[in-house]
């Protein structure tokens, strides 16, 4: 586990795309957010897989997000409660349900479809603010951090030394 939170942290100072690890993070809050056990849920992961972005980013960020998501339930079941309830949707609804593998989805779920639509809601700005923090943080904190005392001291803690030592190629802690 320590060696996967120093990865994330090279890849912070590595040459990586800050889009890359931006996506990583919107699409760890995304599938976060939707509850797993469906097949939307599967069917996001493994376009999340498909796209280039990264990996260790989106992992860390679904396990950061998750435990915040059942905060946000009454929210996700108040819209997805209001979109399966438009009359003017029941229709498509009812066509998308009796649909062959879209029952899977769990789209019916008030909690699901909340989520789903939140989740592109909030995508891009995510994506968007995440990516002005890996850029701020490039820019303006990594050299101040690296010089700091804590991190000094912090680097003369022996495990930490041996994994500053693995991964000093990449510029981590050193």
């Amino acid at each position: 586990m320590i060696s996967f939170i120093a990865k994330i942290l090279v890849s912070l100072n590595s040459n990586s795309r800050p889009g890359e690890l931006s996506s990583g993070i919107a699409f760890g809050f995304t599938l976060a957010l939707i509850p797993g056990g469906n097949l939307l849920w599967v069917a996001v992961f493994a376009i999340a897989f498909l796209i280039k972005h990264h990996l260790g980013a989106m992992l860390l960020s679904i396990l950061l997000f998750k435990p915040l998501a059942p905060l946000l339930d009454p929210l996700l079941h108040m819209t997805g409660e209001f979109i399966l309830t438009l009359p003017s949707l029941r229709g498509l609804f009812t066509t998308l349900y009796n649909l062959p593998l879209l029952p899977w989805f769990r789209i019916n779920n008030t909690v699901v479809l909340g989520a789903l639509v939140w989740s592109l809601i909030l995508w891009l700005p995510i994506f968007i603010v995440f990516r002005l923090l890996v850029v701020l943080y490039r820019n303006k904190v990594a050299s101040k951090l690296a010089n700091s005392k804590l991190i000094k001291a912090f680097k003369k803690v022996p495990l930490v030394s041996k994994i500053s030592s693995t991964y000093r190629k990449f510029n981590f802690l050193t």
